[in-house]
């Protein structure tokens, strides 16, 4: 299997992870509600009691997924090795060095650092929704309602079985090109739906884009600083083009950069792109692309 393969599989198999882990906080967050309140209206000692379990359960659920989640780098740190041994280079520079351990450690904590990053500030919006609720007074079912719209946004459980049957459709269909038109359909009319509710402000969105893109990112860092490491300067833009796949990548698929050109050609501007920086950014968010390093005469 070829590392852009690993890629792939590692980025929809980890995406996939953590959006079951919030459906599963979901449930244990509201469970936890219920149980402190009976299903009665949230008082404000209850809500001030209740924001240690909420950040007990965020780490329990979500920081412990994600933090398996970042162990599986190594899956892609080993395909790397492979593919890089095969170049011709000296064999001073096949192997993983002290300091490539110590990278690739400070890149995995940087990684974990934003899915932290998600959790505190999410935990900070479902204490911060008891608590208003509490003052406001606010009905049982509306506060659980905010609650699962914070976590999972548009893919909030439902009392709603039609709602739930989309939900799953859309989740087991996802990654399949052949039922695309279908899945957009679904997720056009759970936006519909839910149209009151904040469908781009919830923990889901943020979580799961960490979840594709920092693999990506760590691999794009790792590969150049090993590449720097044996001198070399040469990198093909690799990855897999699909239907929707950027004009940008299209057109530089298959190409060779040296990292100059490579980082004058992202100071160009395109639809989706997400920062300057080639190797980890590539073509924009949830960009499938990744770099092969060139070594001549390889």
């Amino acid at each position: 299997m070829s590392r852009q393969s690993i890629l792939d599989r590692l980025t929809d198999e980890h995406e996939t992870r953590i959006n079951r882990v919030l459906i599963n906080l979901e449930e244990a967050i509201v469970s936890s509600i219920v149980s402190s309140t009976g299903g009665d209206i949230v008082s404000t000692q209850i809500a001030i009691e209740l924001r240690p379990s909420l950040k007990a359960l965020i780490e329990e659920n979500y920081l412990t997924e994600a933090d398996a989640i970042v162990r599986d780098y190594d899956k892609v740190v080993n395909e790397f090795m492979k593919e890089w041994g095969a170049l011709n280079i000296p064999d001073e520079f096949k192997t993983l060095t002290q300091a490539n351990l110590e990278t690739i450690t400070a890149l995995k904590f940087q990684v974990y650092r934003g899915f932290e990053d998600v959790a505190g500030r999410f935990l900070n919006v479902i204490a911060d929704e008891v608590y208003q609720s509490a003052i406001a007074g606010k009905p049982f079912d509306e506060t659980v309602k905010a609650i699962r719209g914070a976590i999972n946004g548009v893919y909030q459980r439902s009392n709603e079985e039609a709602i739930n049957r989309l939900v799953r459709y859309v989740e087991l269909n996802r990654y399949n090109r052949s039922k695309k038109a279908r899945v957009d359909e679904a997720i056009k009319i759970l936006h519909t739906k839910y149209a009151s509710d904040r469908l781009g402000n919830n923990m889901r969105r943020y979580a799961s884009q960490i979840a594709h893109d920092s693999l990506m990112q760590f691999d794009g860092s790792f590969i150049l600083s090993k590449a720097k490491e044996a001198g070399l300067n040469k990198f093909k833009y690799n990855g897999t083009l699909v239907r929707d796949s950027r004009d940008f990548c299209k057109k530089n698929q298959g190409r060779t950069f040296t990292q100059e050109e490579a980082n004058t050609e992202w100071q160009k501007s395109w639809t989706g792109k997400s920062s300057s920086d080639p190797f980890t950014a590539r073509g924009g968010y949830r960009c499938r692309h990744s770099w092969l390093v060139v070594a001549d005469n390889s």
